[in-house]
């Protein structure tokens, strides 16, 4: 039986929480920093002032970091530390009264409170506690990130804000993204400047882990097409998969059996629990209901099929029953599979 870990609710928080603002990616990067330093316990007034640090960098930018909209011609929706920001960088505001405005407004009353909500629910064990001065890290959190190989995790979540922000600046979906030739950016398509790198957008939803053995990724990483990009001559994100070198090198331009494919069905269907933008993009590729969806792939499968291409069968190491990754999203896909890791532990 699958029991879930700190990493898999880490994750789970950052790709599949509720995303009205980006203020879960501001906080989950400075926790990732304390904990990667061994930083235990925060004077949540010192929490506050790295807080708006961040976010007076992509005022600057003018990255939009909520749901805007404009009435009348004056902007709402600004979240509070935006307000904030601009009003230091425009209007001379100071900047210790600010710090204090925002801990107690966005941190306190806000964020901090709600980091741990998961489909409506806390997470059996958080990553911090909370005193009244303090912000004290948990030993899963200090454990998960004392680990240099999880501090990858970093960039899953400033790629994630990355795409919040296009999300929230084509809220009217009047904009697309595709990815570039070279499998390295996701871009928007009219303007073609660049939003995100692409490895860490997809790693989240892989876990980690290789496509095609199922075993951790470790570099080099490769993007590839899991349909063959000659029989379909399209990088769509539904179609990119990460793998390790030696298994996209092997697996080359052959046609991977039908497990894989299925596998690839699932994890887009993963995808489609994360809010903007990718959901969009996949329903607008796709189809909006899972049938439709399902029904596409296979149909570009088909196209491949017919045009002749070798099949592959995959590492001889590797099953799907043996697969963690595959049975997750298998399990997810038939009954709801992460609210049923809070029942399996509650």
């Amino acid at each position: 039986m699958f029991e879930p870990t700190p990493k898999d609710f880490w994750r789970a928080i950052i790709l599949y929480g509720s995303n009205m603002s980006t203020y879960k990616m501001g906080l989950g990067h400075l926790l990732i920093n304390y904990a990667s330093t061994n930083s235990e316990k925060i004077p949540l007034r010192d929490l506050s002032e790295d807080f708006m640090g961040l976010y007076s960098e992509k005022v600057k930018a003018n990255k939009p970091q909520s749901r805007r909209k404009t009435i009348n011609g004056v902007e709402k929706g600004l979240t509070y530390v935006e307000q904030e920001s601009r009003k230091i960088q425009q209007e001379g505001k100071n900047q210790e009264k600010a710090v204090d405005s925002v801990l107690k407004n966005s941190l306190e009353k806000m964020v901090l409170q709600k980091f741990h909500t998961l489909f409506k629910r806390q997470i059996p064990d958080p990553f911090y506690k909370l005193t009244d001065t303090h912000l004290i890290l948990q030993k899963n959190m200090l454990e998960l990130f004392s680990d240099k190989q999880n501090q990858v995790m970093d960039t899953e979540v400033m790629s994630r804000w990355d795409l919040l922000e296009f999300g929230f600046e084509n809220i009217t979906g009047e904009e697309s993204i595709e990815i570039e030739n070279n499998l390295e950016y996701v871009v928007k398509k009219r303007e073609r400047s660049s939003i995100s790198k692409l490895r860490p957008v997809l790693n989240g939803y892989q876990d980690g882990t290789c496509f095609y053995c199922g075993k951790e990724l470790f570099d080099p990483i490769h993007v590839d097409h899991v349909i063959p990009y000659d029989a379909i001559q399209h990088n769509q994100i539904w179609n990119l998969v990460l793998a390790h070198e030696d298994c996209n090198l092997w697996k080359s331009n052959f046609l991977p059996q039908k497990h894989f494919v299925q596998k690839l069905i699932n994890r887009n269907e993963f995808v489609l629990q994360s809010d903007l933008p990718l959901k969009e993009e996949l329903r607008k590729v796709l189809g909006i209901i899972p049938k439709q969806r399902e029904q596409m792939v296979w149909s570009q499968y088909g196209i491949a099929k017919d045009k002749g291409l070798t099949l592959w069968e995959g590492k001889e190491s590797f099953t799907p029953a043996k697969d963690t990754l595959y049975k997750e999203m298998v399990d997810w896909k038939r009954d709801s599979f992460w609210e049923r890791k809070f029942d399996k532990i509650q």
